[in-house]
């Protein structure tokens, strides 16, 4: 468990690539029940519990799967996407790690507070370092240059952004 979790550091810092992983429709299934976890532990932090955990944890799965699926089928390279879809929710789960207790902290202290603002340099920091590691996983899954890579990771977060608010706000 050690090296798979080195595994994910490594990609999201940059030293190695969705190929360090492997292809495998197991490894897959644990990396998606690990991310509905982090989802619903995420809940679970102060000052309480929000609202619609059940379709978030949903969410947190299926952005991730749909999308990953649709950007490798349009660019024909679906071989991919056991270790595309593995790399990316992967570092969704060490995203979360960091940034839902970050996010609680802020919303704990109270975003008008003066210890709110280096919370909020942080979370920014952990987005951004979270945004890179979607660059280097989708500029290595599509054998492309950086600029590439960048447009669909933001596209990415976007999505996640555009679909959570949507979804959740009608339940």
């Amino acid at each position: 468990m050690t090296r798979l979790l080195k595994a994910f550091l490594d990609i999201a810092l940059w030293r190695k690539t969705p190929a360090v992983l492997p292809a495998s429709t197991f490894l897959l299934a644990l990396v998606a029940i690990a991310a509905a976890l982090i989802e619903a532990l995420g809940d679970l932090l102060p000052p309480g519990p929000r609202s619609a955990i059940l379709p978030r944890v949903v969410l947190a799965v299926v952005i991730p799967l749909g999308f990953t699926g649709a950007v490798l089928a349009l660019t024909r390279r679906r071989q991919r996407f056991l270790q595309t879809s593995s790399a990316l929710l992967g570092v969704d789960v060490l995203a979360g790690v960091v940034l839902y207790p970050l996010d609680a902290a802020i919303r704990l202290v109270g975003a008008d507070r003066p210890l709110a603002w280096p919370l909020g340099v942080a979370l920014l920091a952990g987005y951004i370092g979270y945004l890179l590691a979607g660059v280097n996983i989708w500029r290595a899954a599509l054998d492309s240059g950086v600029l590439i890579g960048g447009a669909v990771s933001v596209g990415y977060l976007l999505l996640q952004i555009v679909v959570e608010q949507q979804l959740l706000s009608l339940a």
